[in-house]
């Protein structure tokens, strides 16, 4: 193989990495670990983006310093997106509706808020790193968690919060649901 048709595969499988890196970005599946999905594909992204030229390059100085700047790229990113995945908040489940593959689980945690923040998710499928999570009903500041949680049907789910029923449709594949309620005032 030549030394610029290297080049045009590993161009080629870097727009690939690319256009998975933007998949997940977007995440249209709702997936609970998502953020490992986009840190390793913008990596690996990266790390095609700086071997394709370094394979097509003849010059031994450029031949060193883009694998020494892609590899600095690299790291950077690495580090960046451990420590932004560090960041993400654990929430503590206190309770969990369980219907076939689905299970509504009211958490409790933090967020960016000194108060306990409570909220409930819709988690689908076995868990490991295909695992579904997607947001129902996120509470105040200072609020008080959920009175009761159910599942009502196959494609909707129920939250009751003091003396309101808040509703939310479920699409099955993708985990979308309409509307996600915030708070408890107003309803």
């Amino acid at each position: 193989m030549t030394t610029l048709r290297r080049a045009l595969v590993l161009a080629a499988l870097a727009v690939l990495a690319a256009l998975l890196a933007g998949l997940a970005v977007l995440d249209p599946f709702h997936l609970r670990h998502v953020q490992w999905f986009v840190a390793v594909t913008v990596l690996l992204t990266i790390v095609l983006l700086t071997a394709a030229p370094a394979v097509a390059v003849r010059l031994f100085a450029l031949r060193v310093l883009v694998p020494v700047l892609g590899g600095i790229l690299a790291v950077g990113w690495a580090l960046t997106a451990w420590l932004a995945v560090g960041l993400d908040d654990p929430r503590s489940a206190v309770v969990e509706v369980v219907s076939g593959d689905r299970r509504l689980v009211v958490q409790e945690g933090q967020g960016f808020s000194i108060d306990p923040v409570f909220g409930v998710v819709l988690r689908a499928g076995a868990e490991g790193p295909f695992e579904q999570e997607v947001l129902v009903w996120r509470g105040d500041p200072e609020g008080a968690g959920p009175d009761e949680v159910a599942f009502r049907g196959s494609d909707e789910v129920e939250v009751r919060t003091g003396g309101c029923v808040l509703v939310s449709r479920v699409e099955p594949v993708t985990l979308s649901v309409d509307p996600v309620h915030r708070g408890s005032a107003g309803c």
